[in-house]
């Protein structure tokens, strides 16, 4: 008999379309909700629902395809589901829930997935073993916060397995009250393809540009890395940068700089992001990846570095560190400009340190992130509990 899964997460993040290619050669059935407001499915989600593979995956709980598109679902979820009860998000959840079976419930991000499930009354999910991933900073951050407290603490008590890509947020689930059955360890967007042209490979200590992670918002901190852009510009003139991922708080920092700094700089926005094959050569071009962020998980953006021979350089607010035990190599900083500015600096003139790093990391790499391994460990989420 084929298992049935329910999967509640964002419909539009290429993190949760890795996740679940992930299983497309197993035999479940896997009905996906989202979890929040969206403009659109995901390219890369949308592909793997409409192909053909083992495992059958199907979106269930959302408007009218004709309504996928553009800001409806934003407008429908704020004006019609307020007129409507029976329309808004839980109540929908409600009543696919009172209509199928689900041997597991995976509710992907605990203030998107996690928070919808929990509001769910204990009648409607009694049949269902229940499974929680933690992305990002979702416990790290938000247990800071009274009222977000509140709700993690009900939460966890609820769930039977938890997932995190942080050793630090296992704890940190078992102090709020987590008793259930922790799960493995790993990225929760997926492995990567770990492989090494030789015949294209390009030493960091050859490479002339530095990547650096350009989101704003809650979390990141281009008030950090603009102004850190500008002071290494000045001391080494021939470099050029390459900033991605950018919100509109840090368009306007790099429109602010000036002139000659801002020549030096490509990026890409939020809004036209890279693929990940685009993305990682522009690592593979980079003699250094720089990211600084109020609160992290893992951070994707240095897994990517480790796999490229970009040489890291990770605030200490992500959980980087742990991956420094595991023996990668790479600094890890404070929200401090100067110190971070000293580590570029390092990094710029010890050559031998770039490209030894290089190679350590690209070996960690090999152990821990291809996708063979990740994909192992990431199948006896569904096939053992």
């Amino acid at each position: 008999m084929v298992k049935r899964i329910l999967v509640v997460g964002m419909l539009d993040s290429i993190h949760l379309a890795r996740w679940l290619e992930q299983f497309k050669d197993e035999k479940l059935h896997i009905s996906i909700f989202p979890s929040r407001k969206y403009k659109c499915i995901h390219p890369q989600l949308w592909r793997l629902t409409q192909s053909i593979n083992s495992a059958q995956f199907q979106i269930v709980g959302t408007w009218p395809e004709i309504f996928q598109f553009g800001h409806v679902d934003f407008l429908l979820k704020e004006i019609v589901g307020k007129l409507f009860e029976s329309l808004n998000r839980v109540n929908k959840l409600r009543k696919i829930l009172k209509k199928n079976d689900f041997e597991l419930i995976h509710a992907i991000e605990v203030q998107g997935g996690g928070y919808l499930i929990g509001s769910i009354e204990e009648n409607f999910l009694k049949n269902s073993k229940l499974i929680l991933t933690n992305w990002g900073s979702d416990i790290y951050y938000f247990m800071k916060h009274s009222e977000h407290l509140v709700l993690i603490k009900d939460l966890l008590k609820r769930v039977d397995y938890y997932s995190a890509e942080c050793e630090r947020d296992y704890k940190l689930a078992r102090d709020l009250g987590f008793s259930g059955q922790e799960l493995a360890c790993i990225p929760n967007s997926g492995g990567f393809d770990v492989f090494r042209d030789p015949l294209t490979y390009v030493k960091p200590s050859m490479r002339s540009q530095i990547i650096v992670k350009g989101y704003g918002g809650l979390f990141g901190r281009p008030d950090i890395l603009i102004p850190v852009i500008e002071k290494i510009c000045v001391e080494f003139p021939n470099l050029n940068f390459f900033v991605y991922s950018v919100t509109s708080d840090s368009l306007k920092l790099i429109m602010d700089l000036p002139e000659y700094v801002r020549k030096k700089i490509k990026y890409s926005t939020v809004e036209r992001n890279l693929s990940r094959v685009d993305l990682l050569n522009q690592f593979s071009k980079s003699r250094i990846y720089i990211g600084c962020s109020e609160s992290d998980g893992i951070s994707t953006s240095f897994l990517e570095s480790l796999i490229s021979g970009s040489y890291p350089i990770q605030s200490n607010t992500s959980c980087a560190d742990e991956w420094i035990k595991k023996g990668a190599v790479g600094s890890i900083v404070p929200l401090n400009f100067e110190i971070i500015i000293e580590s570029v600096r390092t990094a710029l003139l010890d050559s031998n340190m770039v490209d030894l790093a290089s190679d350590i990391n690209f070996a960690v790499s090999q152990k821990y992130l291809s996708n063979e391994h990740v994909r192992g460990i990431a199948k006896k989420f569904y096939t053992d509990c």
